[in-house]
């Protein structure tokens, strides 16, 4: 709509344009007429001659289409550059906004996020989900009796490690060790649990369904701004994940 209007303003200029240059040269083609019209009143050489500053009105009015059709076309030239700018202005802000969504597992991580994100008014809806998410269990292999498991977490305990006994199902007598939403520290924790209690730690790999918290922004926000918002959060300590979606 923006450019038809502007084709509508750039014709009617074109049409005053036109039309003053006519009269303008129409003007000029009936000068060297050699009588004058019927109207005009004949001067004799002993006559008053008329004041020169009718003359002058009658140069300036026939200038007057062509300065008319020249402001018009300024005035054109300015509203076009306005628009475009406007227009190219528009176009940045729309590509830098963004709408992101933050998804959090924990609810003291929800806490941690909706405390910062008050902070920084910046206004949110929170709903609640259901997915799945990777886990890694760190365990003991099964000894052959329970006795021999419960030996080994006594050990254990001494050395200030957190285990208990599975006691029942398929891994029964096994010491679980505890569960990791990360894989890099479930493999940093089965190397140092390892080199303390001088014994083989598995890694079980696998995924659990899980409560999810969702916060939506209620306004887009810009590049820049969300940026900035995440270098107060400390990112490494949260199970968040962040989608970074484009408006």
């Amino acid at each position: 709509m923006k450019w038809l209007f502007l084709l509508m303003i750039l014709a009617n200029a074109g049409l005053v344009a036109w039309l003053g240059f006519s009269a303008a040269d129409t003007k000029i083609e009936k000068a060297p007429v050699y009588a004058p019209p019927v109207s005009e009143k004949i001067y004799l050489i002993g006559e008053e001659l008329p004041d020169s500053n009718v003359a002058m009105s009658t140069n300036v009015y026939s200038n007057a289409p062509a300065s008319t059709a020249e402001s018009v076309a300024n005035e054109v030239g300015q509203a076009v550059n306005n628009m475009l700018k406007n227009d190219a202005a528009t176009v940045v802000e729309t590509e830098n906004l963004l709408c992101p969504v933050v998804v959090l597992e924990r609810d003291a991580d929800r806490r941690l996020v909706t405390e910062a994100f008050n902070e920084a008014k910046i206004a949110f809806t929170q709903q609640e989900a259901t997915g799945k998410r990777d886990k890694f269990w760190l365990y003991i292999s099964a000894p052959a009796t329970t006795a021999q498991a419960q030996d080994i977490v006594a050990r254990l305990k001494l050395k200030r490690i957190d285990s208990y006994i599975i006691s029942r199902g398929d891994m029964k007598n096994r010491i679980s060790l505890g569960l990791f939403s990360s894989q890099e520290r479930a493999e940093q924790a089965q190397e140092s649990i390892s080199e303390r209690s001088g014994m083989p730690v598995n890694v079980y790999p696998h995924q659990r369904s899980v409560k999810l918290y969702e916060l939506l922004l209620d306004q887009p926000i810009t590049e820049q701004a969300w940026r900035n918002f995440l270098q107060t959060l400390d990112l490494s300590k949260l199970l968040i994940k962040i989608e970074k979606n484009p408006c």
